[in-house]
């Protein structure tokens, strides 16, 4: 931070203020000609530095003399005033924020085929968890393995905890895991948090070795789909998000065939 400006100065103000620093005090003609601040304009710029508390004026003296403050003093009182104003229009961000997001949701959006994509680990990820977020009834998780730049030990917690929220929002979760991913999930997640999960209707977590590929069924309407790196298998690529009803229906069968035949976790060992 280089300037006043950034903590709500106007030019003039700065101005002002850097002359007075110069001069140690002076009158407004004075506070002019050191600045080049416009006549017309400079005793807006040196109400604005009192009303901030950065200069005291000495009224007992024809014409008035102003005096600035210390740089410390200055940029404190700046910063404690520039904090306030942000906390406030934080506040106020959030109030809206519901109301913003039910008109937004009420826009009619198309229900023709759709897909989209993103491409790394971290954008991945990201496409995921906003998809994730607009489940109204039931999330499937299907993984047969996972990708070396997958941190097991904080992203496989924070997904576990995502599937938890929306669990207690009422949501169906159905996961469907290979042994080996199974087996590193039970390494990685926290065993009383893994049990509690297991426990608390509507999650399901079954096992199967005819687990392929990695993907999330939203609602039985839309699907994200992992995309292996084909130079490193090991790697994820990218991330598919197809909301298209007839490759949602056929993956929602090809699951639920899987899903009978695999083998129910009912507790964590």
């Amino acid at each position: 931070m280089e300037t006043l400006h950034e903590l709500g100065l106007s030019s003039y103000e700065e101005r002002s203020y850097r002359a007075l620093l110069s001069l140690g005090s002076g009158t407004a003609s004075d506070v002019v000609e050191e600045s080049g601040v416009p006549t017309g304009r400079i005793y807006d710029s040196l109400g604005g530095l009192e009303s901030r508390g950065l200069v005291r004026v000495h009224t007992t003296e024809k014409p008035k003399r102003y005096v600035p403050v210390e740089p410390e003093t200055a940029v404190s009182r700046l910063v404690e005033s520039r904090t306030s104003e942000l906390s406030a229009e934080i506040d106020r961000l959030e109030a809206n924020q519901s109301t913003l997001v039910e008109s937004l949701s009420g826009i009619d959006q198309p229900v023709d085929d759709f897909w989209t994509a993103a491409v790394g680990p971290d954008d991945s990820l990201d496409l995921l968890l906003e998809r994730l977020d607009t489940a109204a009834e039931s999330i499937v998780l299907t993984a047969a393995g996972v990708s070396e730049q997958f941190d097991v030990d904080n992203e496989g917690t924070a997904l576990l905890e995502w599937l938890l929220d929306a669990i207690n929002d009422g949501i169906d979760v159905s996961v469907l895991l290979s042994p080996p991913v199974y087996a590193d999930a039970v390494s990685a997640v926290d065993a009383e948090t893994a049990a509690f999960t297991i426990a608390k209707p509507p999650f399901e977590l079954r096992v199967s070795d005819a687990v392929y590929g990695n993907f999330y069924l939203i609602d039985r309407a839309e699907v994200c789909l992992e995309v292996p790196d084909p130079i490193q298998p090991n790697h994820l690529f990218g991330m598919l998000n197809l909301r298209t009803p007839r490759f949602s229906a056929r993956v929602a069968d090809g699951f639920e065939s899987i899903w009978a035949a695999a083998e129910p976790i009912e507790s964590i060992e």
